[in-house]
């Protein structure tokens, strides 16, 4: 069995940001892991929390967005050319809106995977959808510092990488000694690429009602989520998210940490 640690030496950081990503959580939340010998992760987004705990015997992260996955399919199968192709990458908006209106099925899984981290790294709060420029600060030469893609390969090495729905991930590996971290979109929230309704939560709250093993969700606090989830133990706490660099663009938010022990 294996109870998680965050040594500095294990950390490491996502290659790329996504909307609500547990950049300022994790430490918490890794604190809060139980012992487990199976650790998935239904909602993988930039996998902040992964990449932050020690390796579990058996580790599966799963993610319903075809590109996020191939991404990380592609750093962990053919990291050298990945990093290879993104050191001719520049920032510009002008390739930024070709990467855009490019069909992702007519290219390879490395072309792919390239596309994808551009628009991500060059689009404004990485949401993927209008390009990223400021007027106080200047763009860096290259989009994407590969140093650390090596880093990220020999973490993926022991990791079965997963697109299946929430629902098809419990099915499959639902265990007494498995322990899922779940980061699903936040309710009745906007901006997400793959939308997750409230008949959505409902289902999740169906089936964390119902496993064998043990979960930790996180969530925003909704008066709707603190009814579902009565009889849980849960923890309140506050983040600070922002969309910008700016401090004025900061705000608090209250979360909820939900857990079946």
């Amino acid at each position: 069995m294996i109870k998680a640690t965050n040594s500095k030496t294990s950390m490491l950081k996502p290659p790329i940001s996504r909307l609500g990503g547990k950049s300022r959580l994790r430490k918490k939340i890794i604190d809060l892991i139980p012992e487990h010998i199976c650790y998935c992760e239904v909602f993988f987004g930039a996998g902040w929390v992964y990449f932050g705990k020690e390796p579990s015997k058996v580790e599966v992260i799963n993610d319903i967005d075809k590109e996020l996955i191939n991404l990380f399919k592609m750093i962990k199968y053919h990291e050298q050319e990945v990093s290879r192709l993104l050191q001719y990458e520049v920032c510009s908006r002008d390739i930024f809106n070709e990467y855009i209106k490019q069909e992702p099925e007519k290219l390879t899984d490395i072309q792919r995977a390239i596309r994808f981290i551009y628009i991500i790294s060059q689009s404004f709060a990485s949401k993927g959808n209008h390009f990223g420029y400021g007027t106080t600060s200047r763009p860096n030469p290259q989009i994407f510092i590969t140093n650390h893609l090596k880093d990220i390969k020999e973490r993926l090495r022991n990791t079965y990488i997963e697109n299946l729905s929430f629902e098809e991930i419990f099915r499959r590996y639902d265990r007494e000694h498995t322990f899922f971290f779940c980061d699903p979109p936040y309710l009745e929230t906007e901006g997400y690429k793959n939308p997750f309704t409230e008949e959505d939560h409902v289902k999740l709250n169906e089936i964390l009602k119902n496993i064998k093993g043990k979960f930790l969700l996180t969530i925003n606090d909704h008066p709707k989520i603190r009814e579902w989830y009565k009889g849980f133990n849960i923890l309140e706490t506050q983040v600070r998210y922002s969309v910008c660099r700016e401090s004025k663009g900061r705000k608090n938010y209250s979360e909820l940490i939900i857990m079946n022990y």
